[in-house]
């Protein structure tokens, strides 16, 4: 029995589309007040709030959800509406998020920030602290609303900050169907609000790289039921690179060499991340007559979301009839990819592959 994967919602910062990315038509981003003290921000993709209509929820969930929890709860509860979760038992239901760094307070003003002494500090930071203050009372928040509105109850599973929490939740959800934990998995991402919070967690690592922060959310579902399906994961492969240099022994490159063995060359590759010159060159030349798509290139750094992101948009371009290249050369290949490979390059040298195959026979086709 395969394990399979069908489409979500992918809410894109700046009204951007799956369009936008696919044509590459997407206009310059702006910068904030927020990042004036970082040169080497080269701009901001933001989610307006008139982007997205919040659904129907606890009036309470709503009024306390910050942002980008309110991203997450969005695109979730979009994904589940379209899905077949309601098919399955609670118990069977399974909940894999990758959320941002550290949770994102809409007031930028600090806490208590004209006390005069420590104790009227102290007094009034326990008024004044926001109740989604800190990381693990953000993912605990905005899993436990999303979990309790769609009656999940089974396997779970929450992980930060980078780009590697959204790999990390899609291998657990992929892991909690093989392993039979769950029969139903709702897989997603959400990035951090950009404000001077985001700016003081990822500073260590955007010092001196040019840096396009976006805002976005999206879900996928993961099951066992090929006529709901839009691809199955066939090849999944986590490793950590304790160094730049391409060998024989680099546990990535040993994995695209294993699918060239297998006879399982993608045709379409796309990277999310931090994709050096090095990975990509290495994936030319192991595969090279397939085309590479970078969606950091095209849309700036989405944190968590990427990798959901990434795979909508293979599905997209499967429907379509269509791969695309932004990485060689610009252009759109109107033959539609067979074999997709994901790479998701973590920021701490995390590197995960996901191998999809695309297309499944719909209900009375096989």
């Amino acid at each position: 029995m395969g394990i399979y994967i069908a489409s979500g919602v992918s809410l894109l910062p700046d009204g951007l589309n799956m369009d936008n990315l696919i044509q590459g038509n997407i206009a310059a981003a702006e910068r904030s007040d927020s990042s004036l003290h970082l040169p080497n921000i080269v701009g901001e993709r933001l989610i307006s709030d008139k982007a997205f209509v919040m659904p129907r929820m606890d009036k309470i969930v709503r009024r306390v959800a910050n942002a980008q929890s309110r991203w997450v709860l969005y695109s979730g509860i979009k994904t589940w509406e379209s899905s077949t979760g309601d098919k399955i038992s609670p118990e069977q239901r399974g909940l894999f998020i990758g959320l941002g760094t550290s949770d994102a307070d809409d007031d930028i003003l600090p806490i208590a920030f004209d006390a005069q002494d420590d104790e009227s500090y102290v007094s009034r930071a326990l008024v004044e602290t926001p109740p989604l203050m800190g990381l693990a009372l953000l993912n605990t928040s905005t899993a436990s609303h999303l979990s309790q509105h769609l009656n999940i109850q089974g396997d779970n599973g929450f992980f930060s900050p980078h780009v590697d929490a959204g790999g990390n939740a899609l291998l657990e959800g992929y892991y909690s169907i093989k392993e039979k934990r769950s029969q139903w998995v709702l897989c997603g991402g959400g990035s951090q609000k950009i404000s001077p919070w985001y700016y003081l967690a990822y500073e260590r690592l955007i010092k001196n790289t040019p840096w396009l922060p976006a805002e976005a959310a999206a879900f996928i579902t993961l099951h066992e039921d090929v006529h709901n399906a839009d691809g199955e994961i066939l090849r999944f492969e986590r490793s950590f690179l304790h160094n730049t240099a391409f060998h024989n022994n680099n546990p990535y490159q040993r994995f695209l060499t294993e699918l060239t063995e297998e006879n399982l060359s993608p045709c379409q590759i796309i990277h999310v991340g931090k994709a050096t010159d090095g990975f990509i060159a290495l994936a030319s030349d192991t595969f090279p007559d397939a085309i590479q798509f970078y969606l950091d290139k095209t849309m700036g750094y989405s944190g968590p979301a990427a990798p959901f992101i990434a795979i909508n948009l293979a599905i997209d371009m499967h429907k379509k009839g269509i791969s695309v290249d932004n990485v060689n050369r610009n252009f759109i290949r109107p033959l539609p990819p067979s074999l997709v490979l994901v790479v998701v390059h973590g920021l701490e040298n995390q590197c995960i592959a996901i191998l999809l195959r695309m297309g499944m026979p719909k209900e009375g086709e096989l």
